[in-house]
């Protein structure tokens, strides 16, 4: 009996250190998870700003930053080696700490020039393009509490939303 007994509890002890094994692993890759925020030249290459801008780029400039409001930011852009092509990147979460509603905020008040812009359907929540007369034709994409901002400079306005939809398609999905 008392035999049996050690055993019983020789096979609780490993069960309970197991299951705290596997509470600290699943608690980690969650954490992991949860940190992961997007570097978007990762997602869209110097190849693709290549293609995009139909000239040679170089590497992509920029940063991702956790600001002191409670966010993340990743901002990027590849310029032409040549002229003044550019493609750029900004992708916006607002964290826990951030002011309630921030990237919605940020939202309506766009185009920030005021410029003319354009609903566009089928992208996040909303999703605008605004094209200007500097030549940067910008496309702004609300998914929850991330902004999405693609601007091409350099090019039609009328040849790039297509190009900006691809990319905010290709970015959502790595969200």
């Amino acid at each position: 009996m008392l035999c049996l007994e050690l055993h019983g509890e020789a096979f609780m002890r490993r069960t309970m250190v197991g299951f705290a094994i596997l509470i600290i692993i699943c608690a980690g890759v969650r954490s992991a998870m949860g940190g992961d925020k997007i570097d978007v030249p990762k997602v869209v290459t110097k190849s693709d700003a290549e293609k995009i801008l139909r000239v040679p780029v170089k590497d992509a400039k920029g940063r991702n930053q956790n600001g002191k409001g409670g966010y993340y930011d990743s901002e990027w852009t590849y310029h032409a080696i040549e002229g003044d092509k550019a493609l750029m990147f900004d992708v916006l979460y607002a964290g826990r700490d951030a002011p309630p509603h921030l990237t919605q905020t940020m939202f309506s008040v766009l185009p920030a020039d005021g410029s003319k812009s354009t609903r566009i359907d089928g992208l996040g929540d909303k999703a605008i393009f605004c094209p200007n007369e500097t030549g940067m034709a910008m496309l702004h994409v609300l998914k929850g509490d991330i902004l999405i901002t693609i601007g091409i400079h350099g090019l039609p306005a009328d040849a790039v939303l297509d190009s900006e939809k691809s990319m905010a398609t290709k970015i959502l999905a790595n969200l």
